[in-house]
């Protein structure tokens, strides 16, 4: 092998600009953006505790009336949308994502359909959907 610097390989498959790196994973998986719009992702989590099972999706910057939450059929449906700022901007970076999310969860029959409650704090939307009473464990008294 000579003294001569060997030549990059890795360089011939890395995207050198932010274009070229867009353009690369939009042959791979599809388009990523309609018109410069990100889609709306929202991450989330669903427990269950004693008396109720909860869910919480992260939805910054989604409005109350742009959430929609439905109960039909086992299935609990929680539609959010983030629209995009309206104004024309001259950004040079924009991480944020926007559009509309849909999260579906099925419930066991134990849940209490009346008791679906939901909040949005700070940008936390928290539902909640209590057990019905006659499916929680009873604690008998040993006399």
């Amino acid at each position: 092998m000579s003294n001569s610097v060997a030549k990059n390989r890795l360089r011939e498959f890395v995207p050198s600009t932010w274009g070229e790196l867009n353009s690369m994973i939009d042959q791979v998986f599809g388009p990523t953006s309609v018109h410069g719009v990100q889609p709306f992702y929202v991450p989330g989590s669903m427990w269950e505790d004693d008396d109720s099972f909860h869910v919480e999706l992260d939805v910054p910057g989604v409005e109350r009336e742009n959430v929609e939450l439905t109960f039909e059929k086992g299935t609990l449906k929680i539609v959010t949308q983030r629209t995009a700022p309206s104004e024309e901007r001259k950004g040079l970076v924009d991480q944020r994502r926007y559009g509309q999310s849909t999260h579906t969860v099925t419930l066991p029959d134990s849940v209490d359909t009346d008791s679906i409650s939901a909040e949005l704090i700070n940008g936390v939307l928290h539902v909640t959907v209590a057990k019905k009473p006659e499916t929680l464990p009873k604690r008998i008294e040993i006399k």
